[in-house]
């Protein structure tokens, strides 16, 4: 196999809602604000809601393009303070996910994009009560 000192990108957001539900987003680019703001519509969309959204403190959060639909009737930011992913419940998620894809090579980016989406299909999803 020969490397070419590039690499190739897949980069996931996700939620859980206090129900339980579990919402993901897969990108083959670096997250942006734009990622995340489609993320959020997307959210909107799917549990066609009001809803209040927890974000971490990733810069792509607290992009104007994001913070703008703050303005939005149908939904409300709550910020979890720096480095407090004890507080994130999709951060359990992230957790069980890497323990899935650890200590695997994978031959390239569609087989490891394969073993992301079978990892969240077997994600236990944390009680959200234990969070909030």
């Amino acid at each position: 196999m020969e490397l070419s000192g590039q690499r190739d990108w897949t980069g996931v957001l996700g939620a859980v809602s206090e129900d339980g539900e579990e919402f993901y987003c897969q990108s083959d680019e670096y997250i942006t604000a734009e990622h995340a703001r489609k993320f959020i519509l997307a959210l909107s969309n799917e549990f066609d809601e009001d809803l209040i959204v927890v974000l971490d403190g990733a810069p792509y959060f607290r992009a104007s393009k994001v913070t703008e639909l703050e303005e939005r009737d149908d939904l409300d930011f709550v910020r979890l303070p720096p480095y407090s992913p004890d507080m994130n419940p999709v951060e359990e998620c992230w957790r069980q996910l890497k323990t899935s894809l650890k200590n695997r090579f994978f031959g390239d980016l569609d087989e490891l994009k394969r073993a992301i989406q079978l990892g969240l299909d077997e994600i236990a999803t944390p009680d959200t009560s234990n969070y909030l």
